[in-house]
């Protein structure tokens, strides 16, 4: 047989292959350090699998997947990139070694103190966190009257700049339900970063927590129609 049909025939059942058969790792890029985040392998023909992270942990680490398998991967404690190597073993005894490049990163940490010193309680109150001028995270939040009530966010990103930082909390930014003691929805504090690295151990303030408080008076007020606000309950 010539070489050129050797490679023609070779050629052809490439082609013939789909393209979504080889196995598969899917998942985020970035993780906070010691998080955990789930990551989905898949192949067409069943295998056995061998996962690990190196100074993280997966759970399974390993078993059998035949379709899709969804994997729960725990970062390492330590900033950096680190890899998530998965062992896909079939049954005519082939292997197949894929990695997943992950950049980890010691997360900011955001909290804001939220105190309900009204005599109502309030449900799905907006809370938002803003840095530098970007929303970062939004949620919402139930408080009875006279509740104290944390509100946390891990953000996970790369090293901000050095210098100047803001992160601002607003709550109920329509102002439609409530307003803080002070006349106003939102609070800001100012932060400053002497160094960019991966971790944030390095940083000249070691700032990495910011803590604000809020003496919240509830307000009363009807919903507008199909707002879909809730009411204060009395």
């Amino acid at each position: 047989m010539s070489v050129a049909l050797v490679m023609l025939l070779l050629l052809t059942a490439m082609a013939a292959m789909p393209s979504d058969a080889a196995p598969k790792v899917e998942g985020p890029f970035k993780m906070g350090t010691g998080d955990t985040a789930t990551f989905t392998i898949s192949t067409i023909d069943e295998a056995s699998f061998l996962a690990e992270m190196p100074g993280g942990a997966v759970d399974p680490a390993e078993g059998v997947v035949d379709g899709e398998k969804e994997l729960q991967v725990t970062a390492p404690d330590s900033a950096g990139e680190h890899t998530l190597k998965v062992t896909f073993t079939y049954e005519d005894g082939s292997e197949r070694v894929l990695e997943w490049k992950v950049d980890v990163f010691e997360p900011y940490v955001f909290t804001a103190e939220l105190f309900n010193e009204g005599s109502i309680a309030v449900e799905e109150l907006p809370v938002k966190f803003i840095l530098n001028g970007e929303v970062i995270h939004q949620t919402k939040v139930d408080m009875d009257a006279g509740e104290e009530r944390t509100v946390e966010y891990r953000h996970v990103s790369e090293p901000l700049g050095e210098g100047r930082q803001t992160i601002t909390v607003t709550i109920d930014p329509d102002g439609e339900m409530v307003v803080l003691s002070s006349g106003s929805t939102s609070m800001t504090s100012v932060f400053y970063i002497g160094q960019d690295d991966h971790s944030l151990a390095n940083w000249i303030m070691g700032l990495t927590l910011v803590i604000m408080s809020f003496a919240l008076v509830w307000v009363y007020r009807k919903p507008k129609k199909n707002l879909g606000r809730p009411r204060g309950r009395r």
